[in-house]
């Protein structure tokens, strides 16, 4: 059942109640995730709360994101007064610290995603925010004071999940954040170079492997790829380093859908979609246990490579 979305102020008001306050992003957390719990919590902090952030270790790129030394370990998290989850569509965002989250005595859900389950006790979710950072920066005007870390982190998080504001979902209010963010006298340039241009080694070798691994469908209505764990020890790099694959299929010309998929372990495999015109690659992920929005989406599915690759293909035939 999808619970109640809670208004902007009652969100600050329960906020402002608690003094010890744990955050987290998604597991395998992204530019988003990370710049939206980061900046959060270092507004929180600079109120005078008691603040830790749980995050997953992430790619070395996402160090331009100000204020890292709010992450501690799971074990170092005993009460929790409030837990907020930033930048998570339902429980299964939570892999590994879902007890953290129910031992709390009140939770909290602020995210964008259109599949959220509404799982907190209290939820702000916008859909047509182009990112939990841009929401983070909504809540904190007139409420908690910016500086030019926060500041930073909430751009990074912004030019991150919109693309460098290339995604439908940058508006002219996410415009007007960035410029108003830029304002903070922020290192724009070195956050934008750093995230999009700047890549190690291995992610280079990955990437061209993904490359020769791609695959046309349907009359070029699909363009998949994969990697497995053997490309990964080969290119001696990680599973990190994959994100910026999606986005590089996603721009041949006439695709409808770009479809990669990755094994994390033997038994699970990682997928991720993105959608043209009017392809909901979200409900695709659905299908499949996932979520996200219309047109950025996936999921994880437990089976091998090729059984993945068939369910997958399959449900894309009965959309395209």
């Amino acid at each position: 059942m999808r619970g109640m979305n809670d208004s902007l102020e009652k969100i600050r008001e329960i906020i402002s109640a608690h003094q010890n306050i744990v955050l987290c992003g998604h597991l395998n957390p992204d530019g988003d995730a990370i710049g939206a719990s980061l900046a959060l919590a270092s507004a929180l902090e600079k109120a005078g709360k008691q603040v830790q952030v749980l995050l997953e270790p992430y790619a070395k790129k996402y160090d331009v994101i100000p204020n890292g030394y709010l992450i501690v370990s799971k074990e170092a998290v005993a009460e929790v007064e409030l837990f907020i989850a930033l930048d998570c569509g339902d429980m299964g965002r939570l892999k590994g610290i879902e007890d953290v989250f129910q031992r709390a005595r009140c939770t909290m859900v602020i995210d964008h995603h259109a599949s959220n389950s509404f799982f907190g006790e209290y939820n702000y979710v916008e859909e047509t925010a182009s990112s939990t950072s841009e929401i983070v920066f909504k809540l904190l005007q007139g409420y908690l004071p910016m500086d030019a870390e926060i500041a930073a982190a909430l751009y990074a998080g912004i030019i991150y999940d919109t693309a460098g504001f290339r995604h439908t979902s940058t508006t002219p209010y996410t415009m007007q954040a960035a410029g108003e963010l830029m304002g903070y006298g922020i290192p724009y340039n070195k956050i934008y170079k750093t995230l999009f241009d700047s890549r190690t080694f291995s992610e280079l070798k990955l990437m061209g492997r993904a490359l020769e691994h791609g695959e046309s469908h349907f009359d070029g209505k699909l363009i998949y790829s994969f990697i497995t764990m053997e490309d990964i020890l080969e290119c001696k790099g990680t599973n990190k380093e994959l994100d910026a694959i999606i986005n590089y299929l996603n721009g041949v010309n006439d695709t409808k859908i770009a479809c990669f998929l990755y094994e994390k372990n033997e038994q699970d495999i990682k997928a991720s979609f993105r959608g043209n015109d009017d392809c909901n690659v979200c409900a695709l992920a659905q299908k499949f246990g996932g979520g996200g929005h219309v047109k950025a989406a996936g999921c994880t599915i437990s089976a091998p490579l090729a059984k993945a690759k068939e369910l997958i293909f399959a449900e894309i035939e009965k959309m395209l």
